[in-house]
């Protein structure tokens, strides 16, 4: 039996925070309009883990916003005291908590599998040569 990796994290203030006991399913980097808008960066270094996986203590607040090429609903939890983000929500996947890699306290072998919307990609950025990239949502 494989041994259970436990990660928490919090917020930048510590209203909120967080604990899974899960392995990840994957470390994606989201190169989406949305998502540089949402982390005020390039990308967004996203997490993936169980829903079912992760308690959250605290209460986020959720801004709904609609993929701006995909027409997706996605659910945008982030602290309302210090407004980090904090997880996202893809309502094609509920069952999948994206937690932004950033707000972990411990963030070490993290590396990233795949790299999505690349054809918004910031252009100083060069491509990994082995991880796979898809120019929209991975299928």
């Amino acid at each position: 039996m494989t041994p259970t990796t436990s990660r928490t994290g919090h917020c930048l203030c510590g209203a909120i925070t967080y604990r899974f006991d899960a392995e990840p399913t994957g470390v994606v980097l989201c190169h989406c309009d949305d998502c540089q808008r949402h982390t005020g960066s390039a990308f967004s270094q996203n997490v993936l883990v169980a829903r079912d996986a992760v308690k959250i203590e605290g209460t986020p607040k959720v801004h709904h916003t609609t993929g701006t090429e995909n027409g997706h609903l996605r659910d945008r939890l982030f602290c309302g005291d210090c407004g980090t983000p904090i997880f996202t929500i893809l309502h094609e996947h509920p069952e999948t908590l994206i937690v932004k890699a950033g707000t972990l306290d411990d963030r070490t072998g993290l590396t990233p599998t795949a790299d999505v919307w690349w054809r918004r990609a910031q252009d100083w950025l060069t491509p990994h040569p082995t991880r796979p990239r898809f120019t929209g949502d991975a299928h």
